[in-house]
Formats: structure tokens, C-alpha cells, sequence
């Protein structure tokens, strides 16, 4: 007996290795797509194929097997093809190891089991944790008692027989039990972990979009005040200017994560009212959007690479006219490009460089607002801002998202 019992525990420790190395590798994916389901599914017939190849001998022409397992999770887990595939391979391994006692006792088990097993697997996948269970023990349990009882049935009863059919019964729900348990274990985790990344990278893009407006206003402010003294009229309209501007931009509240390009190219245009107030003709501005206005970007996503256009190429130029063209634009691939060129300063490959560097101990605001807006891009998307400068020639930055209505 307790040969067999190791038996059994040899089997179980098989198919916990090669079953759940896949999902600890790859347990991030909490929801499979075809490649993974076929990776499932080639894992769980390997474990088929290998406890049929070498089963657990009760007696001396009656050995068992655990095939139930990989059987049934990859029936509940892996959808009901996955479920048909398994058990055609169980029945391909019986007809290889030749006609016999054995495999008409798991043609009948198969015949009476799979039919419970594919009806249930919807409302497994669709239950809480300790549905699942309940479901996947009664399961298991409905096909040992059918192998069981083809079993007795083919070769009649004896006390040792029913003896280690009472250690195989147990052995299977338990085994069936453990299985799924970790697994829902593992998916728990994945999903905790999922939420709390989730939580700390929704807090680090609150707290850049907090960056970006006071990066603004600091800019704003300077520019009035540099034109209070010599031209408070211009200061006056800009003040309005600024106020237009700042009840457009408050009427995001800090729950808000999209906005409608409509509602951004507003913002836009408000700042550069405040530039051109100050710039008259020197600031040229021009737009090119072929675009839904009402598709949703994230919010001040192109503000501030404009308001890095104007502060940082065109004011610190002595061109006699600054340029700024603002292109959006949405292709037939569902991408929605924006993209920001001047004619100022430019920058060099080593600034281009520090802009971007993250960590970087030179906190100007240049590097401040593009780096923030890529930030965002990269938790977002996982994309980046793309800039393209030299020296003396200008600048361009661009990036894409998907579009969203």
C-alpha cells in the first residue's frame, strides 16, 4: 500500500511540474489568447501521454493512472475544443496500448464524464473561487466513481480491489482540489499585484499632469509681468487671456483621464492667444487636423509640447518670424499622430539626450515638461515621444496613440 501511495505521489508531482511551470513563467497573463491556449493544451497532453505511459500498478494486471487532471483543467481552463483534443488523445494513447479491459473502461468513463465536464466549463470559467472548486471536485469524483465502476463491473469486486480503488477515488479529487486551488492562487496574486500597479502608475501620471500646470503658469505669469510695466494694455489682455485659458483647464478634476482633441486644440489656442499678445506678428501659427475632434486623448498631452515650442525654440531665437505648425492626424490603422515642428534654436544630440533622461539632476523646464508627457506616454501606451532637432533648425516632436471615441 504505501508503494502505491508513493506511485501516486510520483504521478501528482509530474503533473505539478509540467503544468504549472507554464503558469508560474507566464502568470501575468490572466487571460489566454490562442498561442497561449495551444501552449496549454500541447503541456496538458504531454502529461496525459506520460502518466498513461507509465501508470500506478495495484495489482498484477490492474494499474491506474491520473490523466483526470490534466484532463479536467485543461477542459475548465483551456475551453471545451481544448477539452474534445484531450480526450481524443486519451483515447489514441488506449488504442496504442492495445484493446483490452482498460480501454473500454475509459471509453465509458469518457463517454459518461465529458459531457458533464464540457457542459460545466462555461459556468466554471464564469464562477467565483469556491464555485470553482465545488465544480471541479464533483467532477473529478463523477470520473473516478465511472472508472471505478466499469472497472468492477469488467472484473468483478474483491476486498483488495476495492481497498486501492478507495485510495485512488481520494487521490484524484485531491489531487483535481490542489490543482485548482493554486492555480486560483496564482491568479489572485497576478490580479492584486495587477491593481496595485495600476493604482501607483494612475498616482505618477496624477502627479506629472500636476507638474504640468504650474510649469504654465510660471511661464504665463513672467510674460505678464514683463509687459506690465512697458505695455500694460497687452498685459491686461493677457491677463483675460490667462483667465480664458485657466477656467478651460480647471474644468478637468484630477479623477479625469481623457479629454476630446476638440477640448485640448482649445487649450492650445488659448495659450497661444497669451503667446501672440505678447509676440504680435513675430509668432506664426498654423494647424492641420484631419482628425475627429471627439476622439479622446489624454488630457494636456499636447499643450505643453506646443508651450516647449514657443518658450524654449521660438522666445530664445532672433528669428524675425517663429513658426509653430500643429498637425493631427488620424491614418486608417486606428492611430491617431500628432505632431509639433518650429523653425527655433533646435537642440543638439546631447541635449536631445538630457531632455528625455530620466533621473537626470538638471531639472529645467524644458526637460520637466517633455519629459512628463513622455512619462505618460509610456505608461499609457508603453510608446515614447519622438524628437527630431538640430541645432539651429528647429525642432520637431511627435507621438501616436490609439484612437478612442
Amino acid at each position: 500500500m504505501l508503494g502505491t501511495i508513493q506511485n501516486f505521489l510520483l504521478q501528482v508531482s509530474l503533473i505539478v511540474v509540467l503544468i504549472f511551470t507554464y503558469e508560474l513563467f507566464f502568470a501575468e497573463r490572466l487571460t489566454a489568447g490562442r498561442r497561449d491556449k495551444l501552449v496549454l493544451s500541447a503541456l496538458f497532453g504531454t502529461t496525459i501521454i506520460l502518466t498513461m505511459i507509465f501508470p500506478i500498478q495495484l495489482t498484477g494486471d490492474i494499474h491506474v493512472d491520473l490523466r483526470v487532471v490534466p484532463l479536467l483543467l485543461g477542459t475548465l481552463y483551456g475551453g471545451r475544443r481544448t477539452g474534445v483534443a484531450l480526450a481524443g488523445i486519451i483515447i489514441m494513447c488506449r488504442l496504442l496500448l492495445g484493446f483490452g479491459p482498460g480501454f473500454y473502461t475509459t471509453t465509458f468513463a469518457l463517454a459518461v464524464s465529458m459531457p458533464a465536464v464540457l457542459y460545466f466549463q462555461r459556468p466554471f470559467i464564469a464562477a467565483p473561487k469556491g464555485r470553482k472548486i465545488r465544480i471541479a471536485v464533483l467532477l473529478s469524483l463523477l470520473y473516478g466513481l465511472m472508472g471505478s465502476g466499469s472497472t468492477f463491473a469488467l472484473k468483478g469486486t474483491s476486498a483488495e480491489m476495492v481497498r486501492l480503488h478507495l485510495v485512488y477515488l481520494p487521490t484524484i479529487v485531491v489531487s483535481v482540489l490542489f490543482s485548482v486551488v493554486f492555480r486560483e492562487a496564482i491568479r489572485g496574486i497576478v490580479e492584486r499585484n495587477r491593481q496595485l500597479q495600476t493604482q501607483v502608475k494612475e498616482a505618477e501620471i496624477a502627479f506629472l499632469r500636476s507638474q504640468i500646470r504650474p510649469h504654465f503658469l510660471y511661464n504665463a505669469l513672467n510674460s505678464i509681468a514683463e509687459l506690465c510695466v512697458d505695455e500694460p494694455r497687452k498685459a491686461e489682455a493677457l491677463t483675460l487671456d490667462l483667465s480664458q485659458y485657466l477656467r478651460r483647464s480647471f474644468d478637468f478634476s484630477p479623477q479625469d483621464r481623457r479629454t476630446t482633441i476638440r477640448h485640448e486644440l482649445e487649450l492650445v489656442e488659448a495659450y497661444l492667444n497669451i503667446e501672440q499678445a505678447r509676440f504680435g506678428d513675430k509668432l506664426h501659427v498654423e494647424y492641420d487636423i484631419r482628425a475627429n475632434r471627439r476622439s479622446l486623448i489624454p488630457v494636456l498631452m499636447l499643450q505643453p509640447i506646443v508651450e516647449n515650442a514657443v518658450i524654449h525654440g521660438i522666445r530664445s531665437s532672433d528669428l524675425p518670424v517663429g513658426r509653430v505648425r500643429v498637425s493631427i492626424c488620424e491614418g486608417k490603422d486606428g492611430v491617431i499622430r500628432f505632431r509639433v515642428a518650429d523653425n527655433g534654436i533646435g537642440m543638439s544630440e546631447e541635449r536631445l539626450e538630457e531632455v528625455l533622461a530620466r533621473g537626470t539632476e538638471r531639472q529645467d523646464s524644458e526637460g520637466v515638461g517633455l519629459r512628463n508627457i513622455n512619462r505618460r506616454l509610456e505608461l499609457l501606451y508603453g510608446r515614447q515621444l519622438r524628437i527630431e532637432s538640430q541645432a539651429g533648425a528647429g525642432t520637431t516632436v511627435s507621438f501616436d496613440i490609439p484612437a478612442e471615441s
